[in-house]
């Protein structure tokens, strides 16, 4: 992020506040009892009570503790208002209660938009911030990649010219030379008479050459 457009010292200060109080928001309950409390109030408006004993809706409110157990206390209490409102994110019958799953979901469904302002808030935090390059700077770096270029293009000339006579020349002395030497050392080699033979004709070649 460009430095004249990152967040002042007191704007930082503000999103840290804001993304501290949403981490918090978003971590998971840590008590179970306050779950119970929240789905109780739930069911109280559905079939809790309605031809079930005590033991039976212990049962029923563990389930939904169990399924919201990982989740936020301030998500399943949005969701719990949201179910009694009837105003609910994701379809559901008003005739009958939430189940465990049904009731997750909305949670789950009310953390998307807090968990989505806090990544872009830590985006913002966490971006790093650059100056904006001067006019010379780009000057230099446009003259460096122009030299850079450059080189690039002479040396792809070079590994596409054509050998001058000097250099076939000079590679056939040193072949004419080294067939000489390994003669001289091991007795083995061409025939004596093809070796004088080549070597008047690269003589000739090379006089002509030069």
């Amino acid at each position: 992020m460009r430095r004249d457009r990152a967040v002042s010292i007191s704007e930082r200060q503000q999103l840290s506040a804001v993304a501290e109080r949403l981490s918090a928001e978003l971590a998971a309950s840590s008590n179970p009892a306050h779950v119970d409390t929240v789905v109780t109030r739930v069911l109280l408006g559905f079939e809790q009570g309605r031809g079930r004993g005590d033991d039976e809706n212990e049962v029923l409110i563990a389930e939904y503790v169990s399924a919201l157990k990982a989740l936020p206390l301030a998500a399943i209490h949005a969701a719990a208002e949201r179910f009694r409102s009837g105003e609910t994110l994701l379809p559901w019958s008003k005739r009958w209660r939430p189940s465990p799953a049904e009731f997750s979901a909305e949670v789950r469904e009310g953390l998307i938009p807090l968990r989505m302002r806090l990544l872009q808030i830590r985006r913002v935090l966490e971006a790093e911030v650059y100056d904006v390059p001067t006019e010379a700077q780009r000057e230099e770096v446009a003259k460096a990649a122009e030299a850079h270029l450059r080189r690039m293009r002479q040396a792809e000339q070079s590994r596409h010219r054509p050998e001058t006579p000097a250099e076939i020349a000079r590679a056939q002395r040193a072949k004419l030379d080294e067939d000489l030497a390994r003669l001289r050392e091991t007795g083995h080699g061409p025939d004596i008479g093809r070796l004088i033979a080549r070597l008047d004709q690269r003589q000739g070649s090379m006089g002509g050459a030069s």
